[in-house]
């Protein structure tokens, strides 16, 4: 059976098998600041000028996002050509084969769920999603990596307080915020749990830019 795929599925495919062009994508999603070339070749090991290269064919792919500013510092007359920078789409991209669509499912069921007015679908909700998470906790290596690896990009502050870098459920989220909101509040909340850490407590926190839950050490 023939298989087709449309340019930009095509586009990411090519860009994600490249090795380089993961390195760099990764390195550029793990930064909290627009990555400019010099900083991209340094940390990839290759070239400027092959990183200017690999570094347009993401952002052609959609994986990226340009921008454009001048050195830190320089302003005015003399102060140089404006530096091209480079930051995570905002937009996802997901790639299946064949084509599956499990964002419009989500969006389904968070619509029910939020119009059910006995309130039942949503306690239900909350119940799956803490199982979820207490069953997940108990079988991880610990929250941090168990974050991580569920899509939250933990990061944990000198005082130990962990915030999300990111929302699982972005798409979702943008039209079902509240629903979502306490959705992730309970999966993370049973993954402390899973992970027996009882001196911790988990917050909705809303911040704009990162995902509404934190995990406040005790």
């Amino acid at each position: 059976m023939s298989r087709k795929l449309n340019l930009q599925q095509d586009a990411v495919l090519k860009s994600l098998n490249d090795p380089v062009r993961r390195r760099l994508f990764e390195f550029i999603s793990q930064s909290t600041q627009p990555v400019g070339r010099d900083a991209a070749s340094k940390a990839a090991g290759i070239s400027r000028t092959l990183a200017a290269y690999h570094l347009d064919r993401l952002a052609t792919a959609g994986l990226l996002a340009v921008t454009f500013a001048r050195p830190e510092g320089k302003n005015g007359p003399g102060a140089g050509r404006t530096a091209k920078l480079y930051t995570p789409a905002q937009a996802e991209v997901s790639v299946s084969l064949p084509a599956r669509n499990y964002r419009l499912l989500g969006s389904l069921l968070a619509h029910a769920a939020s119009v059910d007015t006995s309130g039942v679908v949503l306690q239900a909700l909350h119940q799956a999603a803490r199982g979820e998470g207490q069953m997940l906790g108990q079988g991880s290596g610990g929250l941090v990596p168990l974050l991580d690896e569920l899509g939250y990009e933990p990061e944990v502050d000198e005082h130990g307080e962990i915030s999300m870098g990111n929302c699982p459920f972005h798409l979702v989220a943008q039209h079902q915020t509240e629903l979502v909101c306490s959705m992730n509040y309970e999966l993370v909340s049973g993954a402390v749990e899973g992970c027996q850490m009882d001196c911790s407590r988990v917050e909705l926190s809303p911040r704009p830019g990162r995902c509404c839950v934190v995990v406040h050490p005790q």
